[in-house]
């Protein structure tokens, strides 16, 4: 009898300590930071140019659907990169300059290579397309009071609030800017991923929403965008 007892106890004890490991390791995962340089990530950006074409006295507008995603690896210098494309959807209209209704002219479809990019830590580099060399995207070990280190913050913008935002089971960190725009761990821009935060005169596209995975979460700064517009094409 003593020896079943023994048998059970020991059996009791290796499945709590089962338990424990799973746990212990669950939750290593839901704690790991989303990594800006990964498949699961998609961007969407949205939005809409105009301009004036005098020789037919018409405003022209395009409407404009942007999804950044990454597809395989590439090898260059020596280091290894993924990949990133864009698939890029126009849908264009005329409108009479005295006034009338918009007419539609017609839709543009491509997708492009657009970056090699990779990550090293807290370090983001890219390498665009028909370049050779390598550029800091972002560094994002980033902490209160600093000047953002990213490749288009021109005007030396500082963190001055952190934050955090929730998508699926996870948390991304947001930083609040001087210029009162924001930057996003794993994200990048309020306004996109390669842009700074000024607005064009003729408009543009803007980031409205990220996915993860399976979760998506609308960025609320981005200008002139559907918020959490996350369009499938």
């Amino acid at each position: 009898m003593k020896k079943i007892i023994l048998l059970f106890l020991t059996i009791s004890l290796m499945n709590c300590s089962s338990d424990n490991t799973t746990q212990s390791t669950n939750q290593i995962i839901v704690d790991e930071p989303i990594e800006m340089v990964s498949e699961l990530n998609k961007w969407y950006q949205n939005g809409s140019s105009e301009w004036l074409n005098g020789a037919t006295a018409t405003i022209e507008t395009t409407r404009r659907y942007l999804l950044y995603f990454y597809e395989g690896d590439t090898l260059i210098n020596g280091l290894q990169y993924k990949k990133m494309y864009y698939k890029q959807l126009d849908s264009i209209f005329n409108q009479p300059f005295s006034g009338g209704s918009n007419q539609f002219i017609s839709t543009f479809n491509d997708l492009k290579y657009i970056s090699a990019m990779r990550q090293d830590s807290d370090l983001v580099y890219n390498i665009f397309r028909n370049q050779n060399t390598e550029e800091l995207y972002a560094d994002f070990n980033i902490n209160l009071g600093d000047i953002l280190n990213y490749r288009w913050n021109g005007n030396d913008e500082t963190v001055t609030e952190i934050d955090s935002i929730e998508i699926g089971s996870k948390y991304i960190t947001r930083y609040k800017l001087s210029n009162n725009q924001y930057f996003y761990e794993g994200i990048g821009a309020s306004y996109g991923l390669f842009k700074d935060w000024s607005v064009g005169i003729e408009g543009g596209e803007y980031l409205s929403c990220f996915k993860y995975d399976t979760d998506k979460i609308g960025i609320e700064e981005g200008f002139n965008s559907p918020i959490n517009y996350c369009p499938e094409y």
